[in-house]
C-alpha cells in the first residue's frame, strides 16, 4: 500500500484534527459505557453538513459540538472526501437522499459533495433496500445495512460511511489459550496473538501503558491498558492523551527488572547481539460492533436543538421545517494476526415537523500483555486523525 501522508495533511489543518479527536473524547465520555466500537469521525462531517443548513441557535450548537466555524463547515466534508480517495486504507463516503415532501435549498445542494444527493422514494422496503446497499457497498461489505428505523416517517437522510483497512507490518501468530487468573479466567479458550516488535512502539505512564501496532497505509492501531482500580473511561481518556507521541515514556527507558502497567522487563541470553528494542506482545484477537443511538448523546453531539420538533430551525437546507428525528451509528472493528478492519455507518433521519543454536549473546526483552479489558483507537499515522476507538470487554473465543 501507498500512503495517505500528504493527501490528509493537505486536506486538515491541526485544528481540524484536534477538533475531530475532541469530538471523540467528549462523546465518548459522555456515554454511561465506552461503547465496542465507535467512530467520532463517521460524526463530525455530518455537522458540518447540518450546521451549513441551519439557523440561529441550531447553528451553533452544530459549529460548537464540531468545533468549526461556518466557512470551515462548508469545507471539511468535501475536502475529507477528496483525502479519502487517494489514501489506500480508508475510505470515506457522504451522502444525501431527500423524499418528495421536502423541497431542498438548492445552494445548500451546491454546496455538498459532488454526487452525494439522491432521492427517497417513499417505500419504506424499497428505500431501506436502496440505502442498505449504499452502507454495504461503501463499507467493503463490512456492514449491510443502514442504521434507521424505516417505520418511522423519514424525509431526508444524511449518512456517512467509513471503512479502514490496514495490514500489519509485524504479523501476530494465532494461539488459544484460558486465562488462569483476572477477569478473563471464567472465559474458557480465547483466542489470542503473540508477536516480538522491534521498534520503540510502547510507552507507559505511572496509569496506563499504550502500545502502537503499526499497519500499512498509514494507519496505526493503539491498544491502552490501564490500571485494575482505573473506570474504562479514564482508560479511554488515557489512550486518547497517548495519541500525542509526547504522552509518558518510552519503555526503551526501563530498567531491567522495572515493571510498569502489564510491563516487566527482563533479560534472557539469545544468539544474536541485540540491535534495538525488542517488544514481546501478548494481546488477544477481537472482533466487536455497536449499535448506538447517537439521541441518548444529543448534548455532546450539538442535537439537542435540531432534533426538537419545536425548535429546529433548518430555514437554509429546506423550505419545510425540518428536524432531526433519528441519529444512529452502526460500527465493527476486528482485531486479527494480519491486520485490523473496522467501519462505521453514521445516519442522521429528518422528518418534517409535525531448534537450541548456542545462546550467547545477553540481550533485553520488554513484555507487555493485554490479558485483561482494555481501550483500542485506530489512527490515521500522520496526522493523528482518530478513526474508530472502542473497549474490548472480552476477547474473542474458540
Amino acid at each position: 500500500m501507498g500512503t495517505s501522508e500528504g493527501t490528509f495533511q493537505q486536506a486538515l489543518t491541526a485544528a481540524d484534527v484536534d477538533a475531530a479527536n475532541d469530538l471523540t473524547r467528549r462523546w465518548l465520555a459522555a456515554r454511561a459505557e465506552v461503547p465496542a466500537a465507535a467512530s467520532g469521525l463517521g460524526v463530525w462531517p455530518l455537522l458540518a453538513v447540518l450546521a451549513t443548513g441551519a439557523a440561529a441557535a441550531t447553528r451553533d450548537e452544530l459549529l460548537a459540538a464540531a468545533a468549526l466555524d461556518a466557512d470551515r463547515a462548508a469545507t471539511v466534508p468535501a475536502s475529507l472526501l477528496a483525502a479519502a480517495r487517494d489514501a489506500p486504507a480508508i475510505s470515506l463516503a457522504l451522502a444525501v437522499w431527500a423524499g418528495e415532501r421536502v423541497t431542498l435549498d438548492p445552494e445548500w445542494v451546491a454546496g455538498l459533495p459532488v454526487d452525494a444527493v439522491g432521492s427517497l422514494t417513499g417505500d419504506p422496503a424499497a428505500d431501506k433496500a436502496a440505502l442498505d446497499a449504499w452502507a454495504s457497498r461503501n463499507t467493503q461489505g463490512l456492514i449491510e445495512r443502514m442504521p434507521l428505523d424505516f417505520t418511522q416517517p423519514i424525509d431526508l437522510v444524511l449518512a456517512s460511511a467509513l471503512a479502514v483497512r490496514t495490514t500489519w507490518t509485524t504479523p501476530f501468530a494465532d494461539h488459544s489459550r484460558a486465562f488462569a487468573t483476572g477477569p478473563w479466567s471464567g472465559l474458557g479458550r480465547c483466542r489470542t496473538l503473540n508477536a516480538v516488535l522491534h521498534d520503540d512502539v510502547l510507552r507507559v505512564a505511572d496509569h496506563a501503558s499504550v502500545l502502537t501496532v503499526r499497519g500499512d497505509g498509514d494507519i496505526d492501531v493503539l491498544l491502552g491498558l490501564g490500571r485494575d482500580d482505573l473506570p474504562p473511561h479514564a482508560v479511554m481518556d488515557a489512550l486518547l492523551d497517548a495519541n500525542d507521541p509526547a504522552w509518558g515514556r518510552s519503555a526503551t527507558e526501563l530498567s531491567i527488572g522495572d515493571r510498569a502497567v502489564g510491563v516487566q522487563v527482563a533479560q534472557y541470553m539469545g544468539t544474536r547481539p541485540q540491535a534495538g528494542p525488542e517488544i514481546d506482545v501478548q494481546a488477544v484477537r477481537f472482533k466487536l460492533d455497536a449499535d448506538l443511538d447517537l439521541s441518548e448523546d444529543a448534548a455532546a453531539l450539538g442535537l439537542e436543538l435540531a432534533a426538537d420538533e419545536q425548535r429546529a430551525r433548518f430555514d437554509r437546507l429546506a423550505a419545510e421545517p425540518v428536524y432531526v428525528s433519528q441519529a444512529r451509528q452502526t460500527c465493527t472493528a476486528e482485531f486479527s494476526a494480519t491486520g485490523f478492519e473496522a467501519a462505521a455507518v453514521t445516519a442522521i433521519a429528518m422528518a418534517r415537523a409535525a531448534g537450541l543454536p548456542k545462546r550467547d549473546h545477553r540481550r533485553v526483552k520488554t513484555s507487555v500483555a493485554f490479558d485483561r479489558p482494555f481501550a483500542y483507537l485506530a489512527r490515521h499515522r500522520p496526522t493523528g486523525l482518530v478513526l474508530v476507538a472502542g473497549w474490548v470487554a472480552e476477547p474473542e473465543r474458540v
